[in-house]
């Protein structure tokens, strides 16, 4: 009977694709181009998927750009770099209003086959307004597309701009 009960309760656990954003820094300066980690990871098995697709959310009181670098180049499929309007609030947060989006996929639902996990995706270049408000502000995650039969998950970034 126990064994049972663990059968079906392994079964019923959701798969999780995860997105963290990680400031490599405490404190932002006005002007001052600062780096957040984009790391990934999943729960399920082998650790593989179909891929991706993400959009970062950002407030534009704040932050004047953001880009990539140190990008993970397997079946990285898209990115838009130009920041669009959240009009639609994916993330839920009011005070963010633009976003950049990133997509890695794989036709054969085994991505990634070389990041060992969790790990870094890529490298947000988050360039701070030079006539930034002193206060804190958050940069968020949304799913454009998680793997068929996955659940989505993220982590915002907390950055505290003086």
């Amino acid at each position: 009977m126990c064994i049972a009960n663990m059968f079906i309760a392994g079964t019923l656990m959701a798969k999780t694709q995860h997105i963290k954003l990680e400031s490599t820094t405490d404190v932002s300066f006005s002007g001052e181009t600062i780096a957040v980690k984009i790391i990934y990871d999943v729960d399920n098995s082998n650790k593989k998927t179909s891929g991706i697709g993400i959009r970062i959310h950002f407030d534009s009181r704040f932050i004047e750009n953001v880009s990539l670098s140190d990008v993970y180049g397997e079946g990285m499929i898209g990115h838009n770099y130009k920041p669009q309007s959240d009009i639609d609030n994916f993330d839920g947060d009011e005070k963010t209003d633009k976003f950049i989006n990133v997509a890695w996929a794989s036709i054969t639902k085994n991505w990634p086959i070389f990041l060992n996990m969790p790990g870094q995706l890529a490298v947000l270049n988050v360039k701070v307004k030079s006539n930034a408000p002193n206060g804190e502000t958050n940069m968020n995650v949304s799913s454009m597309s998680n793997a068929a039969g996955f659940k989505f998950d993220s982590q915002s970034a907390s950055l505290l701009v003086q």
